[in-house]
């Protein structure tokens, strides 16, 4: 038995008959095997009685992958199902996350039948009351914290309120499973589009969420399409392009656009056949994410009168409030603390907020302890958003630190797994790969390199870099690990990653060092 499939067993804590199961072969029928949602038929007769009496449906969604996903895969259902039906991507800017009052408004006034709510709707009381007492049905999907009441709709598509599952699942998985249902068939298009939600709204990647990605991934060169294709570029269909390719790109346009016609031309993209629609759209989609990361940059590196001693960081950048999530994210992967970035938003008079935290802080339940500081509040137990009027912020600030203060927030550890020179090998890493995909709940493993002579190891010509080939097709790279720095040493210990790498048609296997110490 290969000795570092036993270290990656007690890595993941599980058994063989676990890694068999595990590894199994996933199919369209068994992935989700043993789960359904309470009301699914309900949802679907809902949906095919309004089809049958031509009744105006609209869906109204949320800016982010999951909501553009959730949105894409319903508008591209109907399409299969040859009926028309209209839409709306909220905008970040004047819209605010789920259905409010005055969009509800429009669509009673536009005449609609039906409205179907993805990836919001569980708390969006006002509006979903406003289009009942209009005379609409109202479905909701949506996988957000419930509260106590339930909004005032026909039916709900939830994984928690409709007894599908322990695990968390996200918004595209809630619709993809509907669009399942009412076609009656496993489309391959729109469960791609549930499985980049997954990611992106990074979902614990175990049950049906696993097995979903692990399907997909698998069979992504059996069912490609040119909307992923473009946004992946050349790199393989996985969690990580996922992750660092493609939700991105889609979450930029979100975080940037203040336009409404613009803000549809996400969707368009995922649900049109038209090439030159796809080219042009996609070309769009890189700039704004280019932008995006500019714009990071910039507030990242301007944001240095935020106090970063404090129990949790709490502050107000100067640009777009689209971007505050991802300086929040920034701040807690740096500090380890609970964190809320604010910027004022158009109107001048209320301070938008985002907020991420470490485990140990619920961030949803900690905004409702201190909602008599806020007009608005939602999210999950680490991320969440909300928004207040100005004068609150330093009592709400206060608010926040303290709780911080009595919570205690788990400390961040990386387990490694032993790992030997020779051990760095294809059939290695095949195995490490048969452990895939990789993501919340189930980090990618990293390995520890003990004792390597420093004197063995070989650099870049300007000797910044460690560039040490190993035989058998491999090396070891470490990025700013300078000769100068490690001379002091004889022997470290390296912590780091197993990746491909190719060049010029040459793939190589790397051990990618993150860290290394002097051995003790």
């Amino acid at each position: 038995m290969n000795n570092l499939f036993n270290r990656l067993l007690a890595y993941y804590h599980i058994n063989e008959n676990d890694y068999r199961l595990l590894t199994m072969d996933i199919t369209e029928d068994n992935f989700a095997e043993g789960h359904s949602f309470k009301d699914m038929d309900n949802c679907v007769r809902v949906v095919k009685e309004a089809i049958a009496n031509n009744k105006k449906i609209f869906i109204y969604g949320d800016y982010d992958a999951d909501g553009i996903m959730s949105i894409s895969i319903l508008v591209k259902m109907f399409k299969m199902l040859n009926y028309p039906v209209s839409y709306h991507v909220p905008n970040r800017y004047t819209d605010g996350y789920g259905l409010n009052l005055q969009r509800s408004q429009e669509i009673v006034a536009n005449g609609y039948d039906l409205l179907i709510t993805v990836d919001n709707g569980i708390t969006a009381f006002e509006g979903i009351d406003y289009a009942k007492n209009n005379g609409l049905q109202v479905l909701v999907f949506d996988h957000h914290q419930p509260g106590d009441t339930l909004p005032n709709c026909d039916y709900i598509l939830h994984p928690s309120v409709s007894d599908f599952g322990e695990t968390a699942t996200s918004a595209g998985f809630v619709t993809f499973m509907f669009a399942k249902s009412i076609l009656g068939q496993f489309d391959y298009y729109l469960a791609t589009l549930a499985s980049i939600s997954l990611v992106s709204d990074m979902m614990p990647l175990v049950s049906y969420n696993r097995n979903l990605l692990r399907l997909i991934i698998k069979s992504y060169r059996d069912h490609p399409s040119k909307s992923i294709d473009l946004l992946k570029e050349n790199e393989e269909f996985n969690a990580v392009t996922i992750g660092m390719r493609i939700a991105p790109k889609i979450n930029a346009i979100g975080r940037l656009i203040d336009n409404d016609s613009l803000l549809s031309r996400t969707v368009e993209f995922f649900t049109s056949e038209d090439q030159d629609t796809l080219l042009n759209y996609n070309e769009w989609i890189n700039q704004i994410n280019s932008e995006r990361k500019e714009l990071t940059k910039e507030a990242v590196e301007n944001s240095k009168d935020i106090d970063v001693e404090a129990p949790a960081i709490v502050g107000i950048i100067a640009q777009k409030e689209g971007i505050i999530g991802l300086i929040a994210n920034n701040f807690v992967k740096k500090y380890h603390k609970p964190t809320i970035i604010f910027a004022l938003d158009q109107s001048g008079e209320l301070y938008k907020g985002s907020a991420r935290s470490p485990e140990g802080l619920n961030i949803v339940d900690t905004f409702a302890q201190l909602s008599e500081y806020l007009e608005a509040y939602g999210g999950h137990a680490m991320a969440g958003g909300c928004s207040l009027k100005k004068e609150n912020y330093e009592a709400f600030k206060k608010a926040f630190i303290a709780i911080a203060k009595e919570t205690k927030v788990a400390k961040k550890t990386v387990e490694t797994i032993p790992l030997y020179i020779n051990e760095i090998t294809f059939e290695n890493y095949d195995l490490i790969e048969s452990f895939s995909p990789f993501g919340e709940c189930w980090p990618a493993p990293s390995f520890s390199l003990p004792r390597i002579r420093v004197a063995s190891l070989m650099y870049s010509r300007d000797g910044q870099h460690i560039l040490t080939s190993i035989g058998n097709s491999s090396r070891l790279t470490g990025f700013y690990f300078s000769k100068e720095n490690l001379s002091q040493y004889q022997f470290v210990d390296m912590v780091g990653t197993l990746r491909l790498s190719t060049y010029f048609s040459k793939t190589t296997i790397e051990f990618l060092i993150n860290e290394i110490n002097e051995t003790k």
